[in-house]
């Protein structure tokens, strides 16, 4: 597989022949929970060995960011959780996440591809105190994935979709910091390519079937 670039999280990629890191990343309601279902399923059927693992992971750190974005945990006296601390419990997932979950799995040679990775942390948590270089910081020593597949849909058509696939709501599930969100992530994008990472767009609003073949050709382009 060819890289665009090295820098920070370009050096630290694997260059082995271990499985691949495939990351889909978008808005709430862009369809990475189904996009990355699909690309598993259509990997498996091609005869390769597949993960398919999201962010918040399942891990200890995973369970206590899933109860904050909930509601069901909150800051002392009722007080909103700081968003600062629920950055650093996301980069403590994600770390715990690749440690136990991801890296044996690559290094056993089986394909894994994650709902949401470091991207979404520079996105919504860049967006939620308007500090991204520190948000970049505490996540630095995460390892890049081999592709970023990145959903693109606007907010006033993800969150519907989000909302009508679950009733369950999140924090962050609001138009106002949706649209917040969506700058973010341009910025986001733009400072991970700048760091090396292969990232491709998608157009998310393109029926399940079309983007799926998208996604598969973005992916069939690692080998």
């Amino acid at each position: 597989m060819k890289h665009r670039g090295r820098g920070a999280s370009g050096a630290r990629r694997r260059r082995t022949a271990a499985g691949r890191f495939v990351v889909l990343e978008g808005l709430d309601g862009a369809g990475t929970t189904t996009q990355a279902r699909l690309l598993g399923e259509r990997l498996r059927a091609a005869g390769r060995r597949v993960h398919v693992t999201a962010e918040p992971s399942g891990g200890p750190a995973g369970a206590l960011v899933r109860q904050v974005l909930s509601g069901r945990v909150a800051g002392r006296d009722g007080r909103a959780f700081d968003p600062r601390a629920l950055a650093l419990l996301f980069a403590a997932d994600r770390l715990d996440h690749h440690a136990d979950e991801i890296a044996p799995k690559l290094a056993a040679g089986v394909q894994v591809i994650s709902d949401r990775y470091t991207l979404s942390s520079l996105a919504y948590q860049g967006a939620a105190f308007g500090d991204m270089d520190w948000v970049a910081e505490i996540n630095r020593a995460a390892p890049a994935p081999d592709l970023t597949v990145f959903l693109r849909v606007s907010p006033r058509v993800a969150l519907p979709r989000r909302r009508a696939a679950s009733l369950d709501r999140e924090i962050f599930e609001v138009d106002g910091f949706q649209r917040r969100v969506a700058a973010s992530y341009e910025r986001a994008l733009e400072a991970r390519r700048a760091a090396g990472d292969r990232i491709v767009e998608v157009d998310g609003a393109l029926a399940v079937d079309a983007v799926a073949e998208a996604i598969w050709a973005a992916v069939a382009a690692l080998d």
